[in-house]
């Protein structure tokens, strides 16, 4: 953060101050995607005050389908970040494409972690269905770093 967002930030209005120590309890409990916090500064040219505010995206709780888990999903969201999942083409997509360093979000975190496993028990079943060992057993025959005698 530089110095001009942080002096800004001392300057809230009461109210924003409230919001503000609200949205950093709370911000790795929504998806934000894209989504930014704006600072507002308002000048009044009767009194020369001075006020800044917040401006805050509105979330959203919604319920999303999973293909992979067959089930939906409960996630608070920005509008930026539930357009980028239309855009995808389901959460399943947005998920596995957006790397863990921009979801930024526990809740989306658990849900991808758990779209993973199910992705990868899923080629494994399909891999034992075809007769190939799977890469999840450590006991296959040719496994490297196993010598045969």
């Amino acid at each position: 953060m530089s110095s001009n967002v942080r002096q800004l930030i001392s300057r809230l209005i009461p109210p924003a101050r409230k919001q503000f120590e609200h949205l950093q309890a709370h911000r790795r409990d929504v998806v934000w995607g894209n989504t930014q916090i704006t600072l507002r500064v308002r000048q009044y040219p009767k009194s020369k005050d001075e006020r800044v505010s917040l401006v805050l995206p509105n979330w959203h709780r919604v319920r999303l389908w999973s293909e992979t888990l067959r089930r939906k999903v409960e996630l608070v969201m920005t509008n930026d970040t539930l357009r980028h999942i239309e855009d995808m083409g389901g959460l399943d997509a947005y998920l596995i494409n957006t790397p863990e360093s921009k979801l930024k979000s526990n809740p989306a975190s658990a849900v991808k972690w758990e779209v993973m496993c199910a992705l990868r028990r899923k080629e494994a079943a399909a891999m034992m269905r075809q007769g190939v060992d799977s890469p999840l057993s450590g006991a296959a025959a040719g496994a490297p770093g196993r010598e045969s005698a």
